[in-house]
């Protein structure tokens, strides 16, 4: 397995390039389970991502997404909107001792970038099952609007979700710290909304990049991605995440 984990460079693309990076790092490792792979990156354009299991008429219901750009994920869950953000990604051998438990992973991964917000003076945590929803309840639309024990609160704002997707001995974990409320969404509070002191984007992104990797026994390490992998992101683009066939299975 692998004791390091390539950081790579921050970027930001629109929702079929994000996606489609995601899921080639996923197949990356499957292929070689001696990788593992960090990286945060960004939206040119505010987006919706609807979780795999979604259908596109709930989004429709809503006049807020008619017309906003959409994309589906590989990873299930309530729909995200991608606006003032960090987003993350990494991915991971299953043999990893925090891998082969989905909890283990999320609660690894969620307490390290809680940690970063308790140094900034937020009071974060995950949630538990305190004011889970009912179990008759259907689930929201929004990941931000639902009540999932792994996600990380302050003051009963949610500030951090995730999503998996496993496959041939791989594990992608993908997810967001919230950094301020959205005009669509005024209501859902980040990071920046609750401490006197906002930080900017680059600074969370750089305690993301060291915290995380490190927090599940790697060594984070700086690099490029290699050109299979960029051809592999090109591949999943232009065949899967930009075609209606996928965005609109549902």
């Amino acid at each position: 397995m692998a004791t390091h984990c390539v950081v790579l460079p921050h970027e930001c693309a629109d929702g079929a390039a994000n996606m489609a990076f995601d899921e080639a790092m996923l197949d990356a490792v499957a292929a070689d389970p001696t990788r593992a792979y960090f990286r945060t990156y960004g939206w040119t354009t505010p987006t919706l991502s609807l979780g795999y299991f979604q259908r596109l008429a709930e989004a429709d219901i809503d006049p807020r997404w008619r017309l906003v750009p959409k994309v589906r994920r590989l990873t299930g869950g309530g729909a995200l909107w991608h606006h003032h953000e960090i987003t993350y990604a990494l991915v991971l051998s299953r043999e990893h001792t925090l891998a082969r438990d989905s909890k283990a992973l999320y609660r690894a991964v969620h307490e390290a970038i809680a940690s970063e917000l308790r140094s900034e003076g937020i009071e974060a945590a995950r949630r538990g099952n305190d004011g889970a929803e009912g179990i008759d309840e259907p689930r929201p639309f929004l990941c931000f609007t639902g009540y999932d024990a792994e996600d990380i609160v302050s003051r009963g704002a949610k500030l951090v979700g995730s999503a998996q997707r496993r496959r041939a001995g791989a594990v992608l974990q993908h997810g967001a710290l919230l950094l301020a409320r959205s005009p669509l969404t005024p209501a859902l509070a980040g990071a920046n909304n609750l401490t006197p002191q906002p930080r900017e984007d680059g600074y969370w992104r750089e305690r993301l990049e060291r915290r995380v990797p490190a927090a599940l026994g790697f060594l984070p390490t700086l690099g490029a991605p290699d050109l299979r992998l960029v051809e592999r992101a090109v591949e999943l683009e232009r065949s899967v995440y930009r075609c209606s066939a996928w965005n609109n299975r549902r």
